[in-house]
């Protein structure tokens, strides 16, 4: 148990580091890309505004502040301009600012810019990226700035790539120094569940003698005087104080156990023979006993531990059945599991919380009626033993019937 705590912490602690490290370097990586994009077409903006060539002093503003392009800075931009008219035909092309993009090529490349609907945007042309940006002059004419902007989203490419080697690196340190203060972290919650169980432990084997003079002593006291209603009551109640000591145990027990070796075991065979055992007891108490099992059904589990969680689930439902009422336990296959439904008559209670069944203790019947003969340990066990299995036990109510439902 003191494992998986270790496990959780260090997964959480992880998960949650990581969200972080996704919204930072989000952020930051937004942020560069969106302040890249700014400077490259405000750019283009004041060679729109000039007609398609370099202004002869060329400002703009940056979101990080204001930013002046130096002479080698302005020539070093890889641009061209060119006009078109109203159908789609080519004025001119001005390639004074690019080399090694030949007239054709500047016209392919602005046929590309041309087919996107929007005004201004990115496109790749094999190795390269480029920006355009298009706008509307005087005579019915329109110009189209592109520009060879491939240095600079490689640059924010490459940030972004060491962005992600960087954050890989740090969750990795992060898992080793969480592995490393791991046992540090949880030492006071396994101390504390350390001590429970070491308590649970001790007091069920003091209680055990006090218990066992009480009822041989009241068996001495029927022997010599006779049974009555009090010793009857003594010994009822001292059946249920033995019966609770042996579920702490067990559920001491089950809570020391990390892991459990898991074996193909026959959970027709197991459900049918701990089902017939409850028959007797079921109609005894006047009650309609109804078994559906499929037959060869295998699932993982532990056979004794499986057993028991059968016998749990059968037990609370003759245990809590209304009156006159009807026991049902059915056993199906579902894909590749296997579904157990084991289902009582129920009187619904308003407002019930059924899926507080399994928690340690809790009871319906909140005043603990000793009519009721449960100690809330049972379903807690049953619970514990799924788990370990790993399968799932759920509980609904339906038509006035309550279903307990395994799936292995």
């Amino acid at each position: 148990m003191i494992r998986k705590l270790k496990i959780k912490f260090v997964a959480i602690s992880s998960a949650a580091m990581l969200l972080v490290l996704l919204i930072v370097l989000g952020i930051v990586n937004g942020f560069s890309y969106y302040n890249t994009k700014i400077e490259i077409f405000s750019v283009m903006s004041r060679i729109s505004e000039n007609g398609g060539f370099l202004p002869d002093e060329l400002e703009y503003r940056s979101i990080i502040g204001e930013a002046i392009l130096t002479d080698e800075a302005m020539y070093s931009l890889r641009f061209f301009s060119v006009i078109t008219d109203s159908s789609g035909l080519v004025v001119s092309v001005d390639r004074g600012h690019v080399a090694t993009i030949s007239e054709t090529e500047a016209k392919t490349l602005l046929q590309k810019a041309m087919r996107r609907g929007s005004q201004e945007g990115f496109f790749n042309d094999e190795d390269s990226t480029y920006a355009y940006q298009k706008t509307e002059i005087s005579g019915g004419l329109s110009l189209c700035v592109i520009m060879d902007c491939t240095r600079q989203l490689h640059t924010v490419r490459m940030f972004a790539l060491a962005s992600i080697y960087i954050g890989i690196a740090s969750m990795l340190l992060l898992l080793l120094i969480l592995s490393f203060f791991a046992k540090k972290a949880v030492a006071p919650l396994a101390r504390n569940i350390e001590s429970q169980k070491m308590f649970i432990t001790n007091a069920s084997h003091e209680l055990k003698t006090p218990l066992a003079i009480i009822s041989a002593n009241t068996e001495v006291l029927e022997m010599t005087e006779g049974k009555n209603e009090w010793t009857e009551s003594t010994l009822e109640q001292v059946k249920r104080m033995t019966e609770l000591i042996s579920h702490l145990i067990t559920l001491s027990k089950l809570q020391e156990k990390d892991e459990v070796v898991l074996t193909e075991v026959s959970i027709s065979e197991v459900t049918e023979k701990v089902s017939d055992e409850f028959r007797i007891l079921a109609e005894k108490n006047g009650l309609s006993y109804e078994t559906e099992i499929a037959k060869n059904r295998i699932v993982k589990a532990d056979e004794g531990g499986l057993r028991e969680l059968v016998s749990i689930l059968i037990d609370n439902a003759v245990k809590y059945c209304s009156e006159a009422g009807t026991v049902r336990v059915v056993l199906e296959p579902k894909g590749h599991s296997t579904v157990l439904h084991v289902s009582n008559t129920y009187p619904e209670q308003e407002g019930m919380d059924y899926s507080r069944f399994f928690e340690r203790f809790y009871r319906a019947d909140e005043s603990h009626n000793s009519e009721k003969k449960g100690f809330g340990i049972g379903l807690s066990m049953a619970k514990h033993f799924t788990d370990m299995f790993r399968g799932k036990i759920s509980v609904n109510y339906r038509n006035g019937m309550i279903t307990f439902t395994v799936v292995l």
